[in-house]
Protein backbone atom coordinates (compact mmCIF):
# COMPACT_ATOMS: atom_id res chain seq x y z
CA UNK A 1 0.00 0.00 0.00
CA UNK A 2 1.92 3.33 -0.79
CA UNK A 3 1.45 6.30 1.35
CA UNK A 4 1.30 10.01 0.69
CA UNK A 5 2.27 13.13 3.21
CA UNK A 6 -0.79 14.97 2.32
CA UNK A 7 -0.72 18.57 2.98
CA UNK A 8 -4.57 19.67 3.62
CA UNK A 9 -6.88 21.22 6.78
CA UNK A 10 -8.41 18.30 8.51
CA UNK A 11 -11.76 18.75 9.23
CA UNK A 12 -12.67 16.86 11.90
CA UNK A 13 -15.72 14.86 12.09
CA UNK A 14 -17.67 13.18 14.77
CA UNK A 15 -16.52 10.00 15.93
CA UNK A 16 -13.13 10.11 14.08
CA UNK A 17 -9.96 9.84 16.92
CA UNK A 18 -6.72 11.30 15.86
CA UNK A 19 -3.16 11.97 17.36
CA UNK A 20 -1.44 14.88 16.39
CA UNK A 21 2.22 15.49 15.86
CA UNK A 22 2.32 18.90 16.68
CA UNK A 23 5.41 20.36 14.96
CA UNK A 24 6.26 23.98 17.78
CA UNK A 25 9.36 25.44 16.89
CA UNK A 26 12.83 24.80 15.23
CA UNK A 27 16.14 25.47 17.90
CA UNK A 28 19.45 25.82 16.39
CA UNK A 29 22.08 24.37 18.51
CA UNK A 30 26.12 24.92 18.20
CA UNK A 31 27.12 21.62 20.22
CA UNK A 32 26.72 18.55 17.84
CA UNK A 33 23.74 16.76 18.78
CA UNK A 34 23.40 13.09 17.65
CA UNK A 35 20.60 12.92 14.71
CA UNK A 36 17.20 11.11 16.07
CA UNK A 37 18.14 7.68 14.18
CA UNK A 38 14.07 6.75 14.62
CA UNK A 39 11.65 9.96 14.07
CA UNK A 40 8.80 7.55 14.10
CA UNK A 41 10.15 5.55 17.56
CA UNK A 42 10.44 9.02 19.36
CA UNK A 43 6.53 9.73 18.53
CA UNK A 44 5.75 6.29 19.76
CA UNK A 45 7.38 6.91 22.74
CA UNK A 46 5.91 10.42 23.16
CA UNK A 47 2.07 9.28 22.51
CA UNK A 48 2.92 6.49 24.68
CA UNK A 49 3.93 8.47 27.57
CA UNK A 50 1.52 11.67 26.54
CA UNK A 51 4.48 13.68 26.95
CA UNK A 52 5.84 16.28 24.03
CA UNK A 53 9.51 15.04 22.25
CA UNK A 54 12.12 16.59 20.19
CA UNK A 55 13.88 15.71 17.60
CA UNK A 56 17.52 16.12 16.44
CA UNK A 57 18.70 16.60 12.60
CA UNK A 58 21.61 18.50 11.11
CA UNK A 59 21.00 21.64 8.87
CA UNK A 60 23.36 22.06 6.12
CA UNK A 61 24.79 26.00 6.06
CA UNK A 62 22.42 27.36 4.12
CA UNK A 63 19.51 29.80 4.81
CA UNK A 64 16.20 28.67 5.68
CA UNK A 65 14.39 32.31 4.90
CA UNK A 66 10.83 31.87 4.11
CA UNK A 67 7.63 29.62 5.54
CA UNK A 68 7.43 27.07 3.00
CA UNK A 69 11.22 26.32 3.55
CA UNK A 70 10.95 26.14 7.53
CA UNK A 71 7.89 23.70 6.83
CA UNK A 72 9.52 21.46 3.87
CA UNK A 73 12.86 21.49 6.53
CA UNK A 74 10.74 20.01 9.04
CA UNK A 75 8.54 17.87 6.37
CA UNK A 76 11.43 16.21 5.38
CA UNK A 77 13.12 15.37 8.51
CA UNK A 78 10.04 13.51 9.35
CA UNK A 79 9.34 12.01 5.83
CA UNK A 80 12.75 10.19 5.95
CA UNK A 81 12.05 8.12 8.33
CA UNK A 82 10.58 4.57 6.59
CA UNK A 83 9.19 3.60 10.41
CA UNK A 84 7.00 6.64 10.63
CA UNK A 85 4.86 5.26 7.66
CA UNK A 86 4.63 1.65 9.39
CA UNK A 87 3.86 3.78 12.24
CA UNK A 88 1.29 5.97 10.67
CA UNK A 89 -0.20 2.26 8.79
CA UNK A 90 -0.27 0.78 12.67
CA UNK A 91 -1.96 3.96 14.49
CA UNK A 92 -4.75 3.96 11.37
CA UNK A 93 -5.63 -0.04 11.91
CA UNK A 94 -6.13 1.08 15.15
CA UNK A 95 -8.82 3.48 13.94
CA UNK A 96 -6.52 6.30 14.39
CA UNK A 97 -6.15 9.32 12.51
CA UNK A 98 -2.69 10.58 12.72
CA UNK A 99 -1.80 14.20 11.78
CA UNK A 100 0.82 16.87 11.56
CA UNK A 101 0.09 20.11 12.73
CA UNK A 102 2.34 23.58 12.00
CA UNK A 103 1.88 26.61 13.93
CA UNK A 104 -0.37 29.10 11.79
CA UNK A 105 2.01 31.59 10.48
CA UNK A 106 5.36 31.32 10.90
CA UNK A 107 7.43 28.13 12.27
CA UNK A 108 9.77 29.78 15.27
CA UNK A 109 13.20 29.63 15.22
CA UNK A 110 15.29 30.02 18.07
CA UNK A 111 18.66 29.63 19.41
CA UNK A 112 19.36 27.02 21.88
CA UNK A 113 20.58 27.60 25.17
CA UNK A 114 23.68 26.10 23.81
CA UNK A 115 24.44 28.62 21.20
CA UNK A 116 23.68 31.46 23.98
CA UNK A 117 26.34 29.98 25.93
CA UNK A 118 28.82 29.94 23.33
CA UNK A 119 27.93 33.70 21.62
CA UNK A 120 28.54 34.40 25.15
CA UNK A 121 32.35 32.96 25.83
CA UNK A 122 35.52 34.18 24.54
CA UNK A 123 35.07 32.76 21.25
CA UNK A 124 32.08 33.47 20.41
CA UNK A 125 32.72 36.76 21.04
CA UNK A 126 35.74 36.97 18.67
CA UNK A 127 33.59 35.05 16.27
CA UNK A 128 30.99 37.95 16.16
CA UNK A 129 34.03 40.47 16.25
CA UNK A 130 35.03 39.26 13.06
CA UNK A 131 31.47 39.52 11.58
CA UNK A 132 31.35 43.09 12.44
CA UNK A 133 34.80 43.83 10.88
CA UNK A 134 33.39 41.48 7.77
CA UNK A 135 30.23 43.71 7.69
CA UNK A 136 32.38 46.77 8.18
CA UNK A 137 34.63 46.19 5.24
CA UNK A 138 31.66 45.41 3.09
CA UNK A 139 29.97 48.74 3.32
CA UNK A 140 32.89 50.46 1.84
Amino acid sequence: MDYKLELKPFVRKNGVKCKIIQITDIALHTNRKQATPSVAKKIRKAFKNDKPGRIYAPIENTAITDQGEKREFVLGLIKQDPELVKMIQQEESNGYKVLIAVPKGDIPVFVGEDTVQFMNSRNGKRILRGLAKQKDKDKI
